[in-house]
């Protein structure tokens, strides 16, 4: 649940929406910021405490020294900054001192009353009141007026010209609006250069930093990286096919002209011609052979084949299997023992499972030394929540460097590049039982035994909907 909640709130979907939210946001609240600023050249903001002390202090000076309006204007205690406006509550006129800056102050207390104590802020003054005290006998309001520039932002904001004034919120949204565009096009762009870089045959190139994105943009980056590499893979792969293929048919194609020359040489001696012609056959045989693994690997690589589906007696198939490979492991003295086998049915295409299994005990002959042992193994378990069987082959060979067994179902790979003589073959094998159990929604894979050898465990479900 909270892995889902983060992934909503990365997601760009999320951030499209918060980025607009907050330019909408801020686009009003400047405009009316901004038609307030036009509409009037002052600011009600809450009484300003420095001002509302001396407004106090000077209400004091008033009770304790019965000073009159005249006097109150004459008071010394304020600064040359400072101005006392006076207003008679009850008809309302305003009584000051010759201050110029007190001008427009005083035309705005014409205009306007205050309930309560408040600060107004203008361009270059301030004024801060109404105190109500007694004065010459009469209530009077006490307003107290600040000259000189404040340090208040709304105050900087007041002073500026109107353009200016509109510039700033155009500004700041033309700066939101980048900066969500530039978040949203970068990762874009750097695909796109990605993508041009590959087509002009550069299969290196990657989006670098794919992995710091949480979005879906970074997930496509990491798609599209992923997808480079498979790319790059298969057009290796294919480069390997073509000089694992011509290096594989040029002997035998060398060895079928010899002995086709041969043949013709001995037409007068029946047996010689005979032995020539058996090894004519041989030749062509491992022609098609390999031929034939080629294309059974490109039909199972085919996504929209379809499997013939069909009840498979398992155990039954198993042991057929071990019977017919036993003929080749007798070769090597090799014995091939079946363990903990039981009956079982499972849905399956016969064939496709009779080459995986065979690929895969063939290979472990090839690479168990004379006179050793493979050993075949069923047992019972649960894969993706289902009951299913495990197969598990293991010879008693070398093994394979650690780093290797995860490339062992790649397509023409080999453990050593060199060309075995002994085992031969083009790296299909493996490849091909991968697809074959991939295609039964199963699994495969491959590791080192503690005694030496490999063992490669093939999981398939026992009932499952196959396509």
């Amino acid at each position: 649940m909270l892995n889902k909640i983060r992934q909503s709130f990365s997601s760009i979907g999320f951030k499209i929406f918060l980025w607009f939210w907050l330019f909408a946001l801020s686009s009003i609240i400047a405009t009316r910021f901004i038609s307030a600023q036009l509409a009037q050249n002052s600011i009600v903001l809450p009484a300003h405490h420095g001002d509302l002390k001396k407004l106090n202090r000077i209400a004091k000076h008033i009770e304790r020294n019965n000073t009159s309006a005249d006097g109150l204007l004459r008071y010394r205690g304020k600064s040359p900054n400072e101005a006392i406006i006076i207003r008679n509550i009850d008809s309302g006129q305003l009584t000051t001192d010759s201050s110029r800056f007190l001008k427009d102050l005083v035309s705005y207390l014409e205009k306007n009353r205050f309930s309560a104590i408040t600060s107004i802020q203008f361009p270059r003054s301030r004024i801060t009141g109404p105190k109500n005290i007694i004065l010459d006998n009469q209530p009077v309001e006490l307003y107290l007026a600040i000259k000189g520039q404040s340090r208040h932002f709304d105050s900087f904001i007041m002073q500026l010209p109107n353009w200016l004034k509109l510039a700033i919120p155009i500004t700041v949204s033309a700066l939101l609006a980048w900066l969500l565009a530039r978040t949203l096009i970068k990762p874009i762009l750097a695909i796109r250069r990605a993508a041009t870089d590959i087509g002009n045959g550069q299969l290196d190139a990657r989006i670098e930093h794919a992995n710091k994105r949480k979005d879906e943009l970074g997930s496509l980056a990491t798609s599209f990286n992923t997808m480079a590499d498979k790319l790059s893979l298969n057009l290796t792969a294919n480069q390997r096919l073509l000089a694992d293929v011509s290096h594989e048919l040029r002997s035998p194609m060398t060895r079928l002209q010899l002995a086709v020359g041969l043949a013709q040489q001995a037409i007068n001696k029946p047996e010689l011609q005979k032995k020539h012609l058996a090894r004519c056959e041989l030749e062509v045989s491992r022609l098609n052979e390999m031929i034939s693994d080629v294309l059974s690997l490109s039909r199972l690589e085919n996504t929209f084949q379809k499997i013939n589906l069909q009840t498979v007696h398992l155990d039954e198939l198993l042991a057929d299997i071990c019977q017919d490979c036993q003929y080749l492991a007798d070769e090597k003295h090799i014995l091939i023992t079946m363990k903990h086998f039981f009956s079982l049915d499972l849905p399956g295409d016969q064939n496709l499972l009779s080459s995986a299994f065979s690929n895969v005990i063939i290979n472990a002959i090839k690479y168990s030394p004379k006179h050793s042992e493979v050993v075949i193994s069923m047992a019972s378990v649960i894969l993706n929540q289902q009951d299913s069987i495990k197969i598990i082959i293991s010879d008693s060979g070398n093994g394979v460097p650690q780093g290797t067994i995860e490339k062992l179902f790649q397509p023409f790979y080999r453990v050593d590049e060199a060309r075995d003589r002994n085992t031969g073959g083009t790296g299909l094998g493996l490849a091909i039982a991968q697809q074959a159990v991939l295609a039964h929604n199963g699994e495969i894979s491959a590791k080192n035994n503690d005694s030496g050898g490999l063992s490669v465990t093939i999981t398939l479900p026992i009932s499952t909907t196959l396509t």
